[in-house]
C-alpha cells in the first residue's frame, strides 16, 4: 500500500442524542492508506445489552479501536482475512461485554453499515457492508454511486408503509415507529443471509456478503464516503445529484452540507413533506482526494 488519499473535508454528527455514526482514516489524515465510515443500526430492543449509551455506539466504538490497529498489523492483507479478522475481535470483544449473564438473550445484537476504501497499488480497493454510499468522483466529472439493491427496495418498501400510515390518517412519527417495528425486526433477522443483506456484525456470517469493487487509481479524482443520514440529501429531499453533493461538499465543506440537511429536517419535523422513518438521522460524510 502507498499513501494515496488527502482530507479534504468531513463532518459526523447525531440525529438525535447519541451519535452511531464515525469515520476514521489510517494512518494520518494527509497522508492516509485506508479510510471508513460507519453507521450503527439503531437498536429496537426492549433494553441496552452493552456499555455505554446504546449498543450500536458501543459497537462503533470497538470497531473504530479494532480496524486500525488491524491495519497496522497487515495493512494489504486480502479484504475477507482483514474483515474476517475485525469480526474474530468484535466476537471476543463483545463476548466479554454484556451487561447480563445471559448475553444478548435472543436479543438483537449490534451491528453497523460500513465503507472502507483502501489503496492498493494502482487500485482503489471499497469494500461495503450495508447501506453507506460510495461515491467516486473521476477526473472528467462523472462519478460512480455505489448502493446496496437489496437495502433499497427495502428502504422502498418502508416508504410505501410509512405512505399508507399517513393516508390512513397516521401520522404521529412515534406511532409509526411502533407500527414498522414488527417489519423492522424480520428486515433485521435476515441479515448477512446469502439471499438478503450484509451488514458488519460480530458474526462471520457478514464476511462471506462483502461487495468489493475495485477501480483504477489512475483518472480518479475524488472520493466522497457517506453515511445514508448525510445521503438524505439526494434521496429523501431532493436538494442536489451525486455529482453535485461531491462537489459541493468540496467546495462548501460537509459541515455546510450537513446544516442545510438539518434545516430541511428541522422545517418538516413530522415528515408531512417529506415521509421517512427517522425524523433526524445520524450524518457522516468523508471527502477525500485521491492522489
Amino acid at each position: 500500500m502507498k499513501p494515496a488519499f488527502t482530507l479534504l473535508s468531513a463532518v459526523t454528527a447525531p440525529g438525535s442524542k447519541v451519535n452511531e455514526d464515525a469515520y476514521g482514516l489510517w494512518p494520518v489524515p494527509n497522508s492516509a492508506q485506508a479510510a471508513w465510515v460507519l453507521d450503527g443500526v439503531t437498536g429496537i430492543n426492549d433494553r441496552v445489552l452493552l456499555p455505554g449509551p446504546s449498543d450500536a455506539a458501543w459497537f462503533v466504538g470497538q470497531v473504530q479501536e479494532a480496524l486500525p490497529a488491524l491495519l497496522s498489523e497487515q495493512p494489504d492483507r486480502p479484504i475477507a482475512d482483514l474483515v474476517g479478522a475485525l469480526v474474530r475481535e468484535l466476537e471476543r470483544r463483545q463476548s466479554t461485554s454484556w451487561l447480563g449473564t445471559h448475553g444478548a438473550d435472543g436479543r438483537e445484537t449490534p451491528a453497523a453499515s460500513f465503507a472502507l476504501l483502501r489503496s492498493m497499488g494502482e487500485e482503489l480497493e471499497i469494500a461495503r457492508l450495508g447501506d453507506c454510499l460510495v461515491l467516486v468522483e473521476r477526473k472528467d466529472g462523472s462519478v460512480i454511486t455505489l448502493e446496496h439493491p437489496v437495502l433499497e427496495a427495502m428502504e422502498a418498501k418502508t416508504r410505501a408503509a410509512i405512505l399508507e400510515f399517513r393516508a390512513g390518517g397516521i401520522s404521529d412519527p412515534a406511532e409509526v415507529l411502533r407500527r414498522m417495528t414488527p417489519t423492522l425486526r424480520v428486515q433485521r433477522a435476515s441479515r448477512n443471509r446469502p439471499d438478503s443483506y450484509g451488514v458488519l456484525a460480530a458474526e462471520q456470517a457478514c464476511v462471506a456478503m462483502l461487495h468489493v469493487d475495485r477501480l483504477p487509481l489512475n483518472g480518479t479524482n475524488r472520493v466522497l464516503l457517506a453515511s445514508d443520514g448525510y445521503y438524505r440529501l439526494v434521496d429523501h429531499y431532493s436538494m442536489v445529484t451525486d455529482a453535485d453533493l461531491v462537489r459541493r461538499t468540496a467546495e462548501q465543506g460537509a459541515g455546510r452540507l450537513l446544516a442545510e440537511l438539518r434545516a430541511i429536517e428541522a422545517g418538516d419535523p413530522t415528515g408531512a413533506a417529506y415521509p421517512r422513518l427517522k425524523m433526524s438521522d445520524d450524518a457522516t460524510a468523508l471527502l477525500l482526494k485521491v492522489a
